[in-house]
């Protein structure tokens, strides 16, 4: 879900156990997976998988990033790296680590350690720099930084991931860092509408939203009219006008360009010179940094002032998702699924329940040699990280296409119109 935590800052560190390792993975195959949080039957993998055993042999250095569609997503890529034989840590974040002593101590001898995502976290970058420099395990990073529940596009990859990497092999002198794109896909193996439906009509019902009469025949219609409710609400609660929520033709420019006068507001608050040519959640990156480190400075009293500052920050970011057409360009039971749970957990500021039992589909591509991209780029280490999280990117993005091109599952259909009509009761 899309929120930021302003808990004060703590360090955790990795102290993998080797005993609580095993025992994490046969509890997360067994039970965490298939339970009801996660509903996960099958997973199904495929691609280079050789190339990642063969680089593991001549003892090469691994960072695996991968898209961050669902809140699954580390219990699948565990039992993916299971089954090439791969131990590995995750770089997660720190409010994760906050949630009890018992979470941050599995984390810890599960060999994952924390990081600050809203700030320049050295130690983060450093635990990260060293865990490659060893080698005895592999990194895991979500470049994408939070989960946006759009599996089928992929969101702006920050450039973290490829500094660490490149950090690293700077400072090795025989072994090769390389980093290893992979592409999660998740799909229903049932057709969930009603439930999916359901969950949308009480949405309508909590948030003040009478839907058409008929208009949940039309699911696209209908998801399409509580987004656009849901967005007027935020908005209005932040005083803001909401005549640019009416119409059709130019709701998503309307957006864009009411989310670059926002982010320009808070440039403005927060004396942050904005570059020209930035796109808009690296703005709200440096704007999030910014009130972060405010409001989490030891040596200074809280700040009434930027509280709203920092709602503002988190209703550009939601609208960040909400920028482009999704589940109306192609209505798969998948994207109606997901479009839903988004706006649900906007809603409810919390994780939703699975709606059905799914599938996991996992594609690895071919390690990238990081040395060969920093040579390349001459020495020039902005230059490679840029080019560097490009083809991250793009690589992740390629590989979700091609699942969805092999995807036989129920998720995958095309939503049907003129389907029952559901009371909300």
């Amino acid at each position: 879900m899309i929120q930021f935590s302003d808990a004060p800052y703590r360090f955790f560190d990795a102290k993998p156990s080797p005993l609580v390792i095993g025992m994490g993975r046969t509890v997360n195959r067994h039970l965490i997976l298939p339970g009801p949080n996660h509903r996960i039957k099958e997973v199904v993998l495929d691609g280079a998988t050789d190339q990642i055993r063969d680089s593991i042999n001549r003892g090469e250095r691994l960072m695996f990033v991968m898209n961050h569609p669902t809140h699954s997503d580390p219990q699948v890529v565990t039992e993916v790296h299971r089954r090439l034989g791969v131990g590995s840590s995750f770089m997660a974040a720190y409010d994760v680590f906050l949630r009890s002593r018992l979470t941050a101590w599995a984390m810890q001898r599960m060999g994952h350690f924390s990081i600050d995502r809203e700030a320049s976290d050295r130690k983060a970058m450093s635990a990260g720099i060293q865990l490659l420099k060893g080698g005895e395990r592999a990194l895991n990073i979500f470049p994408e930084g939070n989960v946006f529940l759009m599996n089928d596009r992929v969101s702006p990859f920050l450039d973290g991931a490829a500094f660490i990497a490149l950090k690293a092999q700077s400072v090795l002198d025989q072994a090769a860092v390389k980093i290893v794109p992979m592409s999660m896909k998740f799909t229903h193996l049932t057709r969930p509408e009603e439930v999916v439906t359901r969950r949308m009509l009480d949405l309508g019902i909590r948030s003040g939203y009478e839907f058409p009469k008929g208009s949940t025949q039309d699911p696209v219609s209908a998801v399409t009219g509580l987004g656009r409710h849901m967005l007027a609400g935020y908005l209005k609660h932040h005083g803001f006008d909401t005549e640019l929520l009416h119409g059709h033709a130019t709701l998503y420019e309307s957006l864009a360009e009411f989310s670059h006068r926002l982010m320009g507001g808070l440039e403005e608050a927060l004396e942050i010179a904005a570059a020209s040519d930035a796109g808009l959640l690296d703005r709200i990156v440096k704007i999030r940094s910014r009130l972060h480190q405010r409001r989490t400075a030891s040596d200074l009293p809280g700040d009434p002032t930027l509280k709203p500052l920092a709602d503002r920050a988190i209703l550009a970011l939601r609208i960040q998702g909400y920028l482009t057409p999704y589940v109306t360009v192609r209505p798969t039971i998948d994207r109606y699924d997901e479009t839903v749970e988004r706006i649900a957990e906007d809603f409810y500021s919390r994780a939703m329940p699975r709606s059905g039992p799914r599938r996991a589909m996992v594609r690895v591509h071919e390690p990238i040699d990081v040395g060969q991209f920093f040579h390349a780029d001459a020495g020039n280490l902005r230059e490679a990280v840029s080019g560097l999280t490009a083809l991250m990117k793009s690589t992740v993005q390629a590989g979700i296409d091609a699942l969805n091109e092999k995807n036989d599952a129920p998720g995958g259909e095309i939503l049907e119109s003129g389907g029952s009509e559901f009371s909300g009761s």
